[in-house]
């Protein structure tokens, strides 16, 4: 009688080295901390249910094979020939378990929850290789009662195509060889004849059911209207585009501070810039920015800095021990942007009664010019011509 069975000397291998891991990933250099994960306790009480769970089979299966076999029949199988020394490889692992606990003791010297779960996982792996040996054995056990194993064979005889061929029969409809002289051609040239195979059904179906959709697109675009041209269509989803790019430089404009903010000079900016001024700034620095108790903002002096970065700076931030308040919680920062930008639209303005000067003449920082060629080399240049006319 030949049984199916599973691999036991590779499970039990396979156990062996799960069970070995928590050695292997040991650091001696390292405390318990930092190189033990934290493992729930919910993760501890299930591996002990699965492991209650394998057990109660277990037990179940081997009362079952009692009544079939006799009793330790299958315990005489796993310890038979070199599976001996197999077993005893997930004790081995386990004794290594105790190597590695020598480093930590968990409190009041009981074993720690890490080392709890690998050796639940290793029971629960153990209890699952003997749960299948189990089940394979009665299901051996079962055939020889049953006399499966003969109608098996008997079965086996191959009485016609595999359904594999006859999917690939029903795909192609193609002629096998012994039957390509019905469908040969009379003529042929240098030695090749040609077949007369018919298209295959998965093609001619593909193309019924393009002429099929194309019938059904025509009368639901063009008849009834169900779905939109491919011209409206178009021109909605260029419409959907268009918001989804103003979104983004809505986004992107809320996004600015003072590294990234640019001068607006354009008359709606400026509009909205005025409107910003007059609600919140205008009571310091005047209507038309001429300065109340806050500094004049017409004229070319500036205590903080003249360009839109400095101006973005302080109107974002304030200025510490003086009127000029932080504005970053009341505005959004497009709002400062807008504002700073009217602000420096006033200068030149001329104002009535304007507020005497503050601070100091701003001049913003002249960029070096990297396309300048240096004096000495353009002395350089003319020394080398002289010495060519000379020649």
């Amino acid at each position: 009688m030949r049984t199916e069975r599973i691999p036991l000397l590779r499970l039990f291998t396979m156990l062996g080295l799960v069970c070995a891991l928590p050695l292997i990933a040991q650091d001696g250099g390292k405390t318990m901390a930092e190189t033990r994960p934290f493992i729930p306790m919910m993760v501890i009480y299930g591996l002990i249910g699965v492991a209650l769970i394998q057990a109660i089979f277990i037990i179940s299966l081997s009362s079952i094979m009692r009544t079939l076999g006799g009793p330790g029949a299958w315990v005489k199988k796993l310890g038979q020939g070199s599976k001996r020394a197999v077993i005893l490889l997930p004790l081995i692992a386990f004794g290594a378990l105790e190597v590695d606990a020598q480093a930590y003791k968990g409190d009041g010297g009981t074993m720690p929850v890490y080392h709890l779960f690998w050796w639940l996982v290793g029971a629960n792996v153990f209890l699952f290789v003997v749960l299948m040996a189990q089940i394979n054995l009665l299901r051996g056990m079962t055939r020889a009662l049953t006399g499966a194993d003969e109608r098996m064979v008997e079965d086996a005889v191959p009485t016609g195509p595999t359904w594999e061929q006859r999917i690939l029969a029903s795909l192609t409809r193609q002629k096998p060889i012994e039957q390509e002289q019905d469908i040969l051609m009379h003529h042929e040239y240098d030695g090749i004849r040609e077949l007369d195979n018919v298209l295959p059904p998965w093609w001619l179906w593909l193309f019924y059911g393009s002429i099929a959709w194309g019938v059904v697109y025509i009368v639901n675009t063009h008849m009834i209207d169900v779905w939109p041209p491919q011209q409206k269509e178009y021109a909605a989803e260029m419409a959907q585009a268009q918001v989804d790019i103003d979104a983004y430089l809505a986004a992107q404009m809320s996004a600015v501070d003072e590294r990234s903010v640019e001068l607006l000079t354009d008359a709606g900016a400026l509009a909205q810039g005025a409107s910003i001024y007059k609600q919140n700034c205008a009571t310091c620095h005047g209507q038309l920015g001429e300065g109340t108790a806050g500094p004049n903002l017409t004229d070319p002096y500036w205590l903080h800095g003249g360009g839109i970065k400095e101006v973005f700076t302080t109107v974002k931030y304030g200025v510490s021990g003086k009127a000029m308040k932080s504005w970053k919680t009341d505005l959004k920062p497009v709002d400062m942007q807008l504002v700073s930008s009217y602000v420096l639209s006033l200068q030149g303005t001329t104002p009535p009664n304007p507020k005497a000067p503050e601070g100091e003449i701003w001049k913003a920082a002249t960029p070096i010019d990297t396309t300048a060629v240096p004096s000495d080399t353009v002395i350089a240049q003319m020394d080398t011509t002289r010495m060519a006319s000379l020649r």
